[in-house]
C-alpha cells in the first residue's frame, strides 16, 4: 500500500482487496492502469485525497507530500491573489492593476481558467504570461472571425513577427504549421481537420479563448484539443460559467486534466436531472465554486470600472473569400483606368474628388456584400458580424451595427433575425424615438440597425456595443456613431468594434486615414481627402 508520485500524477499501489477498490474509486479524478495495475489521481489538488490514503493506512512517499504540501500552497496563494486589486508582476506589456493582478495569478497556477466578463482584456493578460514564462511554441484557438485580431493584438502588445494564421487549403495549412514561428493562430474547426499537424510536439502554452467552444465533453473538438501535449493550459472566456455546471466540468479538465473527476461523477454532483437525463437545474453549487477558485479567477466590470477606460474600441480584420477578391481588384482596376484615361488626377477639384469618391463606393458596397453589386448573397464581413454578435450579446448586453448603405440595413435585418433587429435607416424621423423605446425596454431586441440617420440626436444607453460595419471618411463621424450608445448615463464599459476587411478601402480609411487624422490631432468634420489620397487607397493591398 505505497503512493508515489508519479510524474504530474499520484500513482496508488496496493495488493487487490475488493473495500480498498470501492475506497479508492471514491477519490476525485482516479484512474485504473490495468498494464501496471495501479491507480492514479491528478497530483494538482491532491491533497485531500492524500490524506484520506494517509489515514486509511497507505504509505506516503516522503517526496510525494513535499509536493502535495506545494501544490497546497500554491492554491492558497492563488486564491488570495484573486480577490486583490493590484499586484507586483514584472512584464514589459502595459497593464492596469488588476489585469497583472489576472496575470499573477495565471504565473502562480500554472493552467487555469481565466472568466474576467467580456472587454477586460483577457488577451493581454495570457500575453503577459506567454511574456513571463519564455514560451517559443504558443498555439491560440478562437472563433475563426477574430484569428486576425488576435495577431494584431499579438504584434501590439508582444511585436512578435513570427505569428501563423493557420488558414486556406489543405497543403497550405500544413506548410504553415510547419513554418518556423512563435505564435500559431488556429480556430476551433481546424482541431479535427489539422490535429496530427498540431501536435507533432509539446506547446509550451496552448490557448483556448471563447473556451464555451470545448464545454461540451461529448463533442468531437471537445475531445480532440485535451489530447494535445502542452505545458501549460489556459482558458478564456467572459461568460459565467458557475451557474452551468455541466459545461464547466470539461473546461477544466482541458486545464487540469482529472481535477474535477471523471464527467459522469461531476454530473451527478452538481446536476438535477429530470426523467429523461435532461438537465433542469444545480445543487451543491458553493461547493463547486470553492473548487473553481484554484483554478479560476473572475472579475466583473463594477470590481474593476474604475480602472477600466470607459470604452474599448478593437480592430477585427479579416479576409475575403477568392470570389471577392477577384471581384474587388478587377474594380479597382476598372477606376484607375478611368481616373487615367480623363487625366483626373491633374485636374484635383472638390468636384472631381467627390465623383471618384462616389465611384469608389462600389468597392465599398462590395466590401460589405456582393448582394449590393447584384452578385449573391455571399459575404465575408457578414458572417464575422455574426460570429462576433453570438459572442458579445451575453449577459444582457444588446448591439448597435452602423453601416453606410440603406440596402445593407435592409440585408442585415433579414440576416440578423435571430436577434430580433430593429432598424432605422432614415425613413420618418418620427418613428426613430418608438423605435429606440422598442430597443431599450424589449429585452427579445438584442440588435439595433443604423444608417447614418442614427448618428445624431439619439441616446441608446441600452446598447453597450457597437458594431462598425463599415468606416466613415471622418473621424467625427465615427464618434458620433459611438456617442449613441457611450454617453452620460451609460452603465457598462462601451465595446466598440471596427470590421475591417483586409486590402480593402475600409482597412485603409481607418489603418492609415484615422491613423494620420489622429497623428496631427485634428479636430475633423469632414476628413480632407485628396486625389493623391484616392489613387493611394486604389493602390492598397
Amino acid at each position: 500500500m505505497i503512493v508515489r508520485k508519479n510524474n504530474n500524477a499520484v500513482e496508488i499501489s496496493f495488493k487487490y482487496d475488493p473495500s480498498l477498490v470501492s475506497f479508492v474509486k471514491s477519490l476525485e479524478g482516479r484512474k485504473y492502469n490495468p498494464a501496471t495495475k495501479s491507480w492514479f489521481i491528478p497530483l494538482v489538488g491532491s491533497h485531500a485525497s492524500v490524506e484520506c490514503l494517509a489515514k486509511r493506512g497507505f504509505t506516503i512517499d516522503p517526496s510525494l507530500w513535499e509536493e502535495v504540501k506545494k501544490d497546497q500552497e500554491r492554491a492558497r496563494e492563488a486564491e488570495a491573489l484573486a480577490v486583490l486589486p493590484d499586484t507586483e508582476f514584472t512584464t514589459p506589456l502595459p497593464l492596469f492593476p488588476f489585469q497583472k493582478v489576472g496575470a499573477a495569478f495565471l504565473w502562480k497556477i500554472g493552467s487555469g481558467l481565466i472568466g474576467d466578463e467580456m472587454g477586460l482584456g483577457k488577451t493581454v493578460m495570457a500575453l503577459a504570461l506567454c511574456e513571463k514564462i519564455k514560451a517559443e511554441k504558443i498555439l491560440v484557438f478562437c472563433p475563426a472571425a477574430v484569428k486576425w485580431q488576435w495577431a494584431q493584438e499579438i504584434e501590439k502588445f508582444v511585436g512578435y513577427k513570427d505569428i501563423q494564421v493557420i488558414e486556406g487549403n489543405k497543403k497550405k495549412r500544413i506548410d504553415q504549421w510547419r513554418s518556423a514561428g512563435t505564435y500559431y493562430i488556429a480556430n476551433y474547426e481546424l482541431l479535427l481537420r489539422d490535429f496530427d499537424n498540431m501536435n507533432m510536439s509539446e506547446w509550451d502554452i496552448i490557448i483556448a479563448d471563447e473556451a464555451t467552444r470545448i464545454s461540451n465533453p461529448q463533442a468531437k473538438q471537445s475531445r480532440a484539443i485535451k489530447k494535445l501535449r502542452a505545458k501549460r493550459r489556459i482558458a478564456m472566456t467572459g461568460t459565467p460559467v458557475s451557474n452551468r455546471a455541466n459545461e464547466v466540468w470539461n473546461i477544466i479538465d482541458f486545464c487540469q486534466p482529472g481535477a474535477f473527476g471523471n464527467y459522469w461523477s461531476f454530473l451527478q454532483r452538481y446536476c438535477l436531472k429530470n426523467q429523461w437525463g435532461g438537465i433542469f437545474g444545480y445543487q451543491h453549487m458553493d461547493e463547486l465554486r470553492g473548487k473553481l477558485k484554484r483554478y479560476m479567477i473572475r472579475r466583473l466590470k463594477k470590481d474593476v470600472l474604475p480602472e477600466l477606460p470607459e470604452k474599448i474600441s478593437t480592430d477585427i480584420p479579416f479576409k475575403m473569400t477568392e470570389e471577392e477578391k477577384v471581384l474587388y481588384g478587377r474594380l479597382k482596376k476598372e477606376i484607375l483606368f478611368e481616373i487615367e484615361a480623363r487625366d483626373i488626377a491633374k485636374v484635383e477639384t472638390p468636384m472631381t474628388i467627390q465623383y471618384t469618391l462616389v465611384k469608389m463606393l462600389r468597392l465599398r458596397q462590395l466590401a460589405d456584400s456582393m448582394e449590393l453589386l447584384g452578385y449573391n448573397t455571399q459575404s465575408s464581413k457578414l458572417a464575422v458580424l455574426k460570429e462576433m454578435l453570438s459572442d458579445a450579446l451575453n449577459n444582457g448586453r444588446k448591439a448597435i451595427v452602423f453601416t453606410q448603405f440603406a440596402e445593407m440595413a435592409d440585408i442585415l435585418e433579414r440576416e440578423l433575425a435571430e436577434w430580433q433587429p430593429l432598424k432605422i435607416s432614415g425613413k420618418i424621423k418620427e418613428e426613430y424615438r418608438d423605435v429606440v423605446a422598442r430597443f431599450n425596454e424589449i429585452e427579445d431586441n438584442k440588435v439595433l440597425i443604423m444608417t447614418s440617420a442614427g448618428q445624431f440626436g439619439l441616446n441608446i444607453q441600452r446598447a453597450s456595443v457597437v458594431f462598425h460595419y463599415d468606416q466613415e471618411w471622418s473621424l467625427a463621424k465615427m464618434g458620433q456613431r459611438e456617442g449613441r450608445a457611450h454617453r452620460i448615463g451609460q452603465k457598462d464599459t462601451v465595446l466598440v468594434y471596427n470590421l475591417l476587411a483586409k486590402g480593402t478601402l475600409d482597412y485603409y480609411v481607418k489603418k492609415v486615414l484615422h491613423a494620420k487624422a489622429e497623428l496631427s490631432s485634428q479636430l475633423l468634420g469632414d476628413t480632407p481627402i485628396s486625389m493623391g489620397d484616392i489613387k493611394e487607397m486604389l493602390q492598397y493591398e
